[in-house]
């Protein structure tokens, strides 16, 4: 069917979107309810009809000039490693359903030595001990921001950096806020953000249901309503397959009411474990060389799902070709958990992460 070279090609490095980015549009989070309102970023009841999407700031018609070093932090190192040193690390974004809440934020590292990919989601409390020169960038063009509820949380990174316009028009990936983020996890922790890929709202319906669906254990009764927000989860428990308003519910789940009509909050750990789930069902039941077949029509859809840096084309054959090697040498897959400690500071509970111990 595909009878040149290049036809060859040009189906290899497509399945890059499929393999590597079209797995992992399912952690939009579109999270419920959050009574800390990070700054610049609407609650929770602001309705879903007034969202937008983070990419459309405006950019300066000159560039503004940054130092070569710049630390984001108080020297805040976690305290191990978490990929390998020759990894392909590609970080996923979902805000909410308002924008700029970012309450997805996950790696997922592809370890070709080790024949293993490797999938960490970073909890959106995570507490950011924010350095001198982002306060002072904010106290110049966001005062505002530094008495707001939450603004230590990682889950409000990208609105600062949008807010203090980091490394505008001169960063590699030439947005503010997704510049800040990738710095801000090299810096704390070690890992290097080679792409990224941004999942706009609505792109998990499309795509699950797109595939037909996705079968997957629904571990309690996920019973939730929020008509504010127009929401609407209510899925048995049990192994059954999840149409695209059902994949949606099951992954934004993280409170409900249980089979005896008690309201429980199961938390935000507990629903990146279902995201992971969720995912490792999706590689494993689509993610597969007869799916190849598809890989123009499977583009198109996902170019209308989600904003991605990997746009050149020796990247996408590059990661075509690791795709196509990760399917046929079967690689495994691992969840990395971020080890941390709740602490309440300054009247809001935060997750703290385990650091590395500085030497005297």
């Amino acid at each position: 069917m595909f009878g040149s070279k290049r036809a060859r090609i040009l189906i290899s490095l497509l399945s890059t979107m499929f393999v590597v980015f079209s797995s992992l549009m399912f952690f939009q989070n579109l999270s419920v309810g959050n009574a800390d309102n990070n700054p610049g970023i609407p609650d929770d009841n602001t309705p879903s009809e007034q969202t937008h999407e983070p990419a459309q700031e405006t950019e300066p018609p000159d560039e503004t000039p940054q130092p070569h070093e710049l630390q984001l932090t108080n020297n805040q190192r976690y305290f191990e490693p978490l990929v390998s040193p020759n990894s392909i690390n590609v970080m996923i974004t979902g805000s909410d359903v308002v924008g700029w809440n970012f309450d997805t934020i996950m790696i997922l590292s592809i370890d070709k030595d080790n024949k293993a990919i490797r999938m960490i989601s970073f909890p959106r409390d995570i507490y950011i001990d924010y350095s001198d020169f982002v306060k002072d960038e904010l106290r110049k063009k966001k005062p505002s921001y530094l008495t707001e509820k939450g603004i230590e949380k990682i889950n409000a990174a990208p609105a600062i950096g949008n807010a203090i316009e980091y490394k505008k028009n001169v960063g590699r990936f030439q947005k503010p806020y997704i510049d800040f983020l990738c710095d801000l996890i090299e810096e704390i922790f070690g890992i290097h953000i080679d792409d990224y890929a941004y999942v706009k709202v609505q792109g998990v319906r499309n795509i699950v249901d797109y595939f037909g669906g996705v079968w997957i254990n629904v571990p309690i009764l996920m019973n939730y309503v929020d008509p504010v927000q127009n929401l609407d989860i209510y899925i048995e428990p049990g192994y059954q397959r999840l149409n695209g308003k059902q994949a949606e519910g099951f992954l934004r789940f993280r409170q409900g009411l249980d089979e005896h009509g008690v309201m429980i909050n199961h938390g935000d750990i507990y629903r990146k474990k279902n995201q992971i789930a969720f995912m490792q069902e999706f590689i494993k039941q689509k993610v597969t060389l007869s799916n190849l077949a598809r890989i123009n029509e499977i583009a198109e859809m996902i170019q209308r799902n989600i904003i991605t840096s990997v746009t050149d084309l020796e990247t996408i054959i590059s990661y075509g070709a690791l795709a196509e090697e990760a399917v046929r040498n079967e690689y495994v897959m691992e969840s990395v958990d971020i080890k941390f400690e709740d602490k309440r500071i300054n009247g809001l509970e935060y997750i703290v992460i385990k650091q590395a111990e500085t030497g005297s």
